[in-house]
Parts: C-alpha cells; structure tokens; sequence
C-alpha cells in the first residue's frame, strides 16, 4: 500500500498549499487568484484521482490475469476449463469491466464503485473533468480499500 500511502501525502502536500493560496486571496478579495487557486486544485484532485485509478487498474490487471492462468491451467474437465481457454491471450485485450467483473460480483457496492470510478478516469483521460464532485480523501480511502479487496 506504499504507493497509496505516497500518493495521498503528496496529494494532500500540494492540495494544503493550493488551500491556503485560495483561503488567502479570498480574504484579500483577489478573486482572480482565488479562482486561479480553485482551478490548481481541480487540476491537482483530477491528476492524483487518475493515477491512483491507474494503480487500481493495474490491480485488476494482475489479478485477472492470475485468475485466468490458474483456471486454464488446472486440471479440471475440459467443460470447465473451455470457458477460460476461450478468453483472449492477453488480459489487456479483454474489455475493462469484464475484467473486473471476474473479481468483483456485478451489481454489488465494489464493482459499482470502481465503474463509477472508471467513468471518471475516462472523462479526465480524454480532456474532460470529473463529471460529478469527487470528494478526494474520500476517494483515496476507497482506492486503498479496493486495492486490498481486488483478488483473485
């Protein structure tokens, strides 16, 4: 979890400091630098935002893949075994959410979470914005929990 741990110091590090500029410039009425500030921290919650989702990701990545490798190479039936022998070769080639989705039941609070997350990443990773408020701590304390939860 260090990387999270890392992220979320240098998250907050910054996030303090852009804080304070804005709070300040508030009580002196430089609304231009107030809005300047305002505009850094989006900026700053949408590019730590996307790379913890990228560690997450990458999460999902590895542990699929490991799925994958023990079910084809068990020794169960053929019957069992046809079903992920017919999956593609590399797990980057299998679409995001059926990737998750073999880890994570559908429907249900963690697969909904990091669907509502991956629709975030691609709106900022395609030059858009979060496209609902992200409360950041909170988020961070999600990536973390859903780290440790993505198994195979």
């Amino acid at each position: 979890m260090a990387i999270f741990d890392d992220l979320e110091g240098q998250y907050n590090s910054i996030d303090n400091q852009y804080a304070t500029g804005e709070f300040q410039a508030s009580r002196s009425g430089a609304t231009r630098k107030e809005a300047e500030f305002r505009k850094k921290r989006e900026i700053n919650d949408q590019a730590y935002f996307l790379f913890m989702f990228s560690r997450l990701e990458d999460r999902v990545n590895q542990e699929a893949e490991k799925l994958i490798k023990r079910k084809t190479t068990s020794r169960a039936s053929w019957k069992q075994k046809a079903p992920w022998d017919n999956l593609p070769k590399e797990v980057k080639d299998i679409p995001f959410k059926n990737r998750l989705a073999l880890l994570a039941e559908r429907g249900k609070q963690d697969f909904n979470l990091i669907s509502d997350y991956y629709l975030e990443r691609n709106s900022i990773a395609h030059g858009g914005g979060f496209k609902r408020p992200i409360n950041m701590p909170d988020a961070i304390a999600n990536f973390i929990r859903l780290y440790k939860a993505i198994r195979a």
